[in-house]
């Protein structure tokens, strides 16, 4: 479990999301080092230095790095105006997630309305940069208990008999906040995620 405070760093999505998200890319490890297309995974970290040392070349010989809570991208640390050190501490990493996931949402929210269809494709394009992906790799699946996650896109499936958060509500199912102004700088970046996360 993530400390509360953690989860207050990016105060406008859901401790639930965040929690099941951390769960899902790292198990709660803030030194959580994934290199994309490495054939074996790196040695776990002891420290910060260490991990970000160890990001730091595998960036250096052109790979892509998931780095520590959320897994934040590496190819979005000049977006999000960090360095490898800063996304590794936690708070830092919980509010980087949070900036990559909101986006998603409100460009999905346009498309299946708000709530957890909507979240879903979100999660889609949290790992995999589309609204469908997810889905067809299994990313999504990973945030039930049991049983597959329907497809937002599927027409014969997209209104289940029992709605979602419902069918699965002794899970950690997640939501995001609604209610919250994010401002015109928040607005240009879901314009530049609706030119990116395009459904396919």
């Amino acid at each position: 479990m993530i400390d509360a405070a953690l989860l207050a760093c990016a105060s406008e999505v859901a401790p639930q999301t965040l929690q099941a998200i951390i769960q899902v890319e790292s198990r709660g490890n803030p030194l959580a080092l994934n290199v994309n297309k490495l054939p074996t995974k790196p040695p776990r970290a002891a420290t910060l230095l260490e991990a970000a040392a160890t990001a730091r070349f595998y960036i250096s010989k052109g790979y892509s790095v998931d780095l520590g809570l959320m897994q934040v991208n590496s190819r979005n640390l000049a977006k999000l105006g960090l360095s490898v050190e800063q996304v590794l501490e936690p708070c830092t990493n919980i509010r980087a997630g949070a900036a990559i996931l909101t986006p998603s949402y409100q460009a999905a929210a346009r498309i299946h309305g708000e709530g957890q269809t909507a979240l879903l494709a979100a999660l889609s394009a949290y790992n995999t940069g589309t609204f469908t992906r997810g889905f067809s790799n299994g990313y999504v699946g990973r945030y039930f208990a049991s049983g597959p996650a329907f497809s937002p896109t599927q027409q014969t499936r997209k209104a289940p008999a029992q709605p979602v958060a419902d069918r699965y509500a002794t899970s950690s199912f997640v939501f995001i906040r609604k209610g919250i102004s994010y401002g015109p700088a928040f607005d240009r970046a879901v314009a530049a995620a609706d030119a990116v996360a395009q459904p396919q």
